[in-house]
C-alpha cells in the first residue's frame, strides 16, 4: 500500500481530491496558509506522462484569466513534479447537471458565452484545450461563474513551440464530447475548431442534460464520425431555434463547417477561432452569441 504523502515541496498535504493513472490532485496548504489544489505526478509514471505533465505546467503558466483555473507555482522537480493551482470552491457543471438537470436556456447560453471568452484567452496564449466538457467546467460557489479546468490534454500552438506530445494510444479527450478528428486520432487536424466543438458539446449538455452522443461502447464513441447529433430542441422543445442552429454548427463533423476563424497569424487566429463560437466575433465584446443578441434586444437577457 502506498503511504499517503504528507508534504510535497513547500506544501503541507491536507487530503486527496482526485487521482488518475499517472497523477493525483491534492488539497494542500502553502507556507503562507493559503490552500491550493496541488497536481502531482506519481512515482513510476511513464516518460510520456511526464512530458504531458510538464507541457501542461508550461501552458498553464502562460494563461491568466478569471475564467481559467489559475496557477500559483510550478516545479519540474526530478523526483515529483507538481503544479500548484487555485483551489476553486464550487462544483463541476457535470455534477450540477446530474443533481438538478438541464439549465434554463438563457442560463446555458450565458454560461457558454463566458466559456467562449475563457477559451479565446487560452487560444490567445497559444494553447489548445482539447477536452472541453462539463467535467472540466467548475461553477464557482460564489455567483456560479464558470471556470475552465484541466488543461491536461493541452497542445502548445505558440509560434515558437515545437511541441507535438500526445497521449500514447489512439484517443484524446472525452468520449461523447470529442470531435470526429479527435475520435479518429487525427492529431494534425486537431486545431482551434476542436475546441469550438467542445464548446458546442458543453452547451448541448447544459441545455439537455446529456452529451451529444451517448456512449456505452467504443462503437458508440465513434458515432460522431458518421452521424450528426440531434438538435437540442428534439430533446427539449423550449430551446430557441437560434440556439439550436448555433449548437449544430459548433458540432459540425467537418472542422471547416464550424464557425470560421480569421486567416491571420496562428496565434491571432487561434484566439478568434474559439471566440467565433460566439457568432464570429473577434474575441472582443462579450454577448455576441446569436441567441444572446436576440434575447438582449428583447430586454429579457439577465
Amino acid at each position: 500500500m502506498t503511504r499517503p504523502m504528507s508534504r510535497v515541496g513547500p506544501f503541507e498535504v491536507l487530503g486527496e481530491l482526485g487521482r488518475g493513472g499517472a497523477g493525483a490532485v491534492l488539497r494542500a496548504r502553502d507556507p503562507a496558509g493559503r490552500e491550493v489544489a496541488l497536481k502531482v505526478l506519481l512515482p513510476g509514471a511513464a516518460p510520456h506522462a511526464r512530458k504531458r505533465f510538464l507541457r501542461e505546467a508550461r501552458a498553464l503558466a502562460r494563461v491568466r484569466h478569471p475564467g481559467v483555473v489559475g496557477v500559483v507555482d510550478v516545479s519540474d522537480d526530478d523526483d515529483r513534479p507538481w503544479i500548484a493551482m487555485e483551489l476553486v470552491a464550487g462544483e463541476t457543471l457535470e455534477a450540477r447537471l446530474a443533481r438538478e438537470g438541464p439549465l434554463a436556456p438563457r442560463a446555458a447560453a450565458r454560461l457558454a458565452e463566458r466559456l467562449a471568452e475563457a477559451v479565446a484567452h487560452v487560444h490567445g496564449a497559444g494553447v489548445l484545450h482539447r477536452d472541453i466538457n462539463p467535467r472540466n467546467v467548475i461553477l464557482r460557489a460564489a455567483g456560479g461563474e464558470p471556470v475552465l479546468a484541466d488543461l491536461g490534454l493541452t497542445r502548445d500552438v505558440a509560434p515558437t513551440s515545437q511541441s507535438r506530445v500526445s497521449i500514447e494510444g489512439l484517443f484524446l479527450g472525452s468520449p461523447g464530447y470529442w470531435p470526429p478528428e479527435q475520435a479518429r486520432g487525427d492529431v494534425d487536424r486537431i486545431g482551434v475548431t476542436a475546441d469550438v466543438y467542445g464548446l458546442g458539446a458543453t452547451l448541448f449538455a447544459a441545455l439537455t442534460g446529456r452529451p451529444p452522443f451517448l456512449v456505452g461502447s467504443l462503437d458508440d464513441a465513434l458515432r460522431c464520425l458518421d452521424e450528426d447529433p440531434p438538435p437540442p430542441s428534439r430533446l427539449r422543445p423550449e430551446v430557441d431555434p437560434a440556439l439550436d442552429a448555433l449548437v449544430l454548427r459548433c458540432l459540425a463533423r467537418a472542422p471547416g463547417a464550424r464557425f470560421p476563424r480569421r486567416r491571420r497569424s496562428a496565434r491571432r487566429s487561434a484566439g478568434c477561432g474559439a471566440a467565433a463560437a460566439a457568432g464570429g466575433r473577434a474575441a472582443r465584446s462579450p454577448g455576441s452569441w446569436p441567441a444572446a443578441r436576440r434575447w438582449r434586444s428583447s430586454g429579457s437577457w439577465p
